[in-house]
């Protein structure tokens, strides 16, 4: 669909509508596939673990992924039920299609990382690929800026003219929030299993690295694996605080 189909007195086609609902579909069947593909690789391994401490991180991927998926669904919905004349901030149906698209391609993003965290992972460490397994995750890297900040930029770029400002609030508000919740959801995760202290400092250098989160993909845990030569720099974990001497 065309900024100017957009931009048009009538709105957008249901015919766009629709396409982003099947999109918004295949998301979600996509990020339970990658569950149900954990799910079994887990059961096969020899590991005592259990399935929430191994793949803590792969669940806050699917919740992520499905939560925004269904963001989408509700604004595609919502947009569905609007009037295309009405330019009112929560009526308006351009402002809430634009909501929909940014949130379809943060769930794109959810779903890319649980179902390939541990391909790579598996290619770097299992069959000792490096050279392959550095390739994709760099190519990954690239995609993933590009679904969250790349795309949801240009897409408020190109109809940011078109809004007023009820819509601009609405649209811009939506992309941040859920921006930093995705940024959030991830780095406390990955913190958590990679065994640092949990606080605002390490809180935000872990959003920060979320935004290269598939160069992450290539190094273990270092809670799990400490015998390991470390990643690279930015991608160690902040050290544990020191224990205060008891009183």
């Amino acid at each position: 669909m065309s900024i100017s189909q957009l931009n048009a007195a009538e709105g957008p086609p249901d015919s766009a509508v629709q396409n982003r609902l099947t999109a918004a579909g295949l998301v979600l069947t996509t990020l339970f596939f990658a569950g149900s593909f954990a799910l079994q690789l887990h059961a096969q391994s020899r590991s005592a673990r259990g399935f929430v401490e191994t793949f803590g991180y792969l669940e806050v991927a699917l919740a992520v992924g499905a939560l925004t998926a269904i963001v989408s669904i509700t604004g595609l919905l919502a947009c569905q039920q609007c009037v295309a004349s009405d330019r009112q901030w929560y009526k308006s149906k351009r402002a809430w299609f634009t909501v929909a698209t940014v949130a379809q391609y943060l769930s794109i993003s959810q779903a890319m990382s649980a179902g390939l965290t541990d391909l790579v992972y598996g290619l770097n460490h299992s069959f000792a690929v490096g050279f392959l397994a550095r390739m994709l995750a760099g190519v990954a890297t690239l995609l993933w800026v590009v679904l969250l900040v790349v795309a949801p930029l240009h897409a408020l770029r190109s109809w940011w003219p078109h809004f007023a400002r009820g819509e601009r609030s609405l649209v811009a508000v939506s992309y941040v929030a859920m921006l930093a919740f995705l940024l959030a959801s991830n780095a406390v995760i990955y913190l958590v299993q990679d065994g640092a202290a949990l606080d605002a400092g390490t809180l935000l250098h872990g959003m920060a690295r979320q935004l290269l989160q598939p160069l992450m993909w290539l190094n273990a845990w270092g809670r799990r694996h400490r015998s390991e030569a470390p990643g690279p720099m930015w991608c160690r974990s902040a050290p544990r605080r020191a224990p205060r001497p008891a009183k």
